[in-house]
Order: C-alpha cells, then structure tokens, then sequence
C-alpha cells in the first residue's frame, strides 16, 4: 500500500524541523533505545491513528528502531503537518494515510484500508482503530491496543464495544490527566488562540465549556493572561469547582451571550450547535480543543447561515441575516490546527507513558485483562520519576 500524503518533497523539510524536538525529549529517547536493544517490536506490524506531527515523528522513529515489520500511520482530522507526514512517509516499512485538508470520510476510507491487514498493536487516539475494528469484523483481533483520548474512551463505551483484548487507557493516568491534559492543553490552546487570531486575551469574555481536566487548564491559563473567565460544565462537581477556582459560572444558556469567545473541552458531540445561533454574541469566536471538531455542530450551523467565507488562514467567516460568528480550524483542535500542540516536555511524557504500556503488552500481556484499563501503577510510578528528572 502506498502513503498518501500531500508532498513528499517536504520530506527534507521535516526532517530538519524534528531536530529541535529530537533534542528536547529525554523520556522518548530512552525508551527508544530501550526498544531498538531489546527488539521488542520484532517482526510485529502496528497501526497507529495519531496526530501527525514533529512530536509523533520522533516517537515513531523508535517504534521502527524496535523492529516493526511495517507502520500503518493514520493522521487525525485537520491536525497533520505536511513536512512530518513526508518524512515519515520516505522512511522504509511506514506507511502513512494522512493529509492536511482530509475529511471524516478520508479518515474513515483510510481505517478501511490499514483492516486489510493482520495488525498486532494498535497504538489509537479517539479509538479510531478500536472502532473501525469492530465495525469491519476483519476476522483477527490485535494482541493489545493503547487508547490515548478521554473522547477514545468514552466512544468506545458509548457504542458498547467490548474489545476481547487488553486496551490501556493513557488517558486513565493520573499523570496524563495532571500533566498533559491541564498543563500541556491549556499552554497549547492559548497558543493555537493567540496564534490564529492575533488578538489580545485580556480583557475579553472567554467560555470554557467543559471543566474537567483539559477545559480547567484552558480557563486557568486565559484567565492568567487577563481574560475574564466564564465556565459551563454539565457536572455540578466540576462546576462547584470552577466557580471555587474563581471563574464566574452558570448554565450554557446564560454564558454565551456574554461571551467574546467560546472553547469546547468536553469530548462529547453537539455542544454547541444550530439552537445556540440566537445566543451568540455579534463576532463571537468559536474553537474546539477536543479530539474530534464535532463537539462544535458545524454543518447545522452552517447550513442555517447566509455565506461563510474564509478571512484569515484558519478563520471562517458565517454571516447569519442578524450577525457574523468566526469559526477556527473548522472546529479541528486549535491547538494543533492553529499551532504546535502540546509542549515538547509534556509530550515527551506522553509518548513514554504510551510507548511503556505498548512494551507491557508486547512482553507482558498475561497480566493483562481484556477490555479498557488503566495504565499499570508501576508504569506511571516509573514514568513520573523520569519526568522529574528530565526537568531537573
């Protein structure tokens, strides 16, 4: 199977921008080495359905070091870097289905493809994988899987699929959930923000919908830049919360009128949609840092539009008969469509928790059960003290 991708002159290009990361992620290059020694990987194939990007390219490099006999790459909706799919795409036993301006029925077309083949590691983010797994029935199962999201995971349940193999929940880790998902995410939204718009935070009237670990980083690190801080979240635990962090709150209803921009951090679908149109403020910025851009009903919103037009790189223009809202990165996450994701550091981290739980299932899957589970204690215990050390 050939990659598809949007330029495989790029290849170079990617090659040079992964330099400065490669440097950057201690964690990744231990556990690299310690699958290229231990040929952990050897003769196994693996699928991955991962955010494209210099990041991932790094980590990817390792899994191929670790002997995999061939990578199927899936890149996630609106997030891929077209250097880094071209680099990895020229690497040998990669291939990659990804490009920049791909539709939920390119990613679907893809995930049909790689379940032509017998995989035996799935390493998913938002249970693309795990999902197309068991849609298609292609007649084998993979030995185990990770699953990165809270959106993964919550899909995975919401459909009723009992993976019959081990999955382990990254996003289960109290580490990922402290570190990656309230640091990492906040830092990257107001950057994909402040990047795409060019406009000053303080002062503004910014909406977190949604206060778990990934919207209550989001609101903390605007509210840290001046903005004045609204929260909705269907929870009234994580509302209590938010109101107890100082951040003004109510219901979803009351919220959106006030507010200059509305972010959506919940992982579920259709939070914002048609029926809030009335309740928007004229040139409202809407943005969506959740895996999947449906968290933000775009088609109804804007099939009850009069035009949309694109004004900047990234922003979307809807003009209704009594108002205009802008809409960033089609709703994609805007901390990866509009900038770099997560900081090196914390992907770093990241990836080792993923990259740990894959060893464990590749050398260890007995002490697995199967079905959704946690990353291993021990795993997050010996992945926290590395973290520590690498920031020393």
């Amino acid at each position: 199977m050939n990659s598809i991708i949007d330029d495989q002159s790029l290849a170079s290009a990617g090659l040079v921008r992964m330099q400065w990361y490669r440097e950057r992620m201690p964690l990744v290059t231990e556990v690299n080495q310690l699958f290229k020694q231990q040929q952990v990987l050897k003769g196994m194939t693996i699928a991955i359905s991962m955010h494209i990007e210099p990041k991932t390219g790094f980590w990817v490099e390792g899994l191929l070091a670790g002997g995999a006999a061939h990578i199927y790459l899936v890149g996630c909706l609106g997030t891929t870097k077209k250097d880094t799919a071209a680099y990895l795409a020229s690497l040998p036993n990669v291939t990659v289905l990804a490009k920049e301006g791909d539709l939920y029925e390119d990613h679907k077309r893809y995930l049909k493809m790689v379940m032509a083949h017998k995989i035996d590691l799935f390493l998913d983010n938002g249970a693309s994988l795990i999902l197309a797994h068991h849609e298609l029935k292609p007649g084998w199962n993979p030995i185990g899987a990770n699953e990165e999201t809270r959106t993964g995971k919550l899909l995975i349940e919401k459909n009723g699929v009992q993976p019959d193999y081990p999955v382990i929940v990254i996003d289960d880790s109290p580490l990922k959930q402290t570190f990656e998902n309230a640091l990492g995410v906040g830092q990257s939204v107001v950057d994909g923000f402040m990047r795409t718009t060019s406009l000053l935070v303080g002062g503004k009237k910014v909406l977190v919908v949604g206060y778990g670990y990934c919207g209550s980083g989001i609101a903390k690190k605007f509210r840290g830049l001046g903005a004045n801080t609204l929260v909705y979240d269907m929870n009234p635990v994580h509302l209590l919360n938010a109101k107890t962090d100082g951040h003004w709150v109510g219901e979803l209803h009351e919220l959106i009128p006030e507010a200059d921009v509305i972010i959506t951090a919940t992982g579920s679908f259709n939070v914002i949609t048609e029926q809030h149109i009335p309740l928007f403020k004229e040139k409202v910025i809407l943005a969506n840092s959740g895996h999947y851009g449906f968290e933000i009903n775009v088609e109804e919103i804007k099939q009850a539009s009069q035009s949309v037009e694109i004004v900047k790189e990234g922003i979307e223009r809807i003009s209704f008969a009594e108002k205009s809202i802008y809409l960033l990165h089609s709703a994609n996450p805007v901390n990866l469509a509009g900038a770099d994701g997560n900081p090196i550091e914390i992907m770093d981290m990241g990836f080792a928790l993923i990259s740990y739980s894959a060893y464990r299932i590749m050398t260890n899957v007995e002490s697995l059960q199967h079905g959704l589970q946690p990353v291993p204690k021990d795993i997050d215990s010996q992945v926290s003290k590395l973290f520590m050390n690498s920031l020393q």
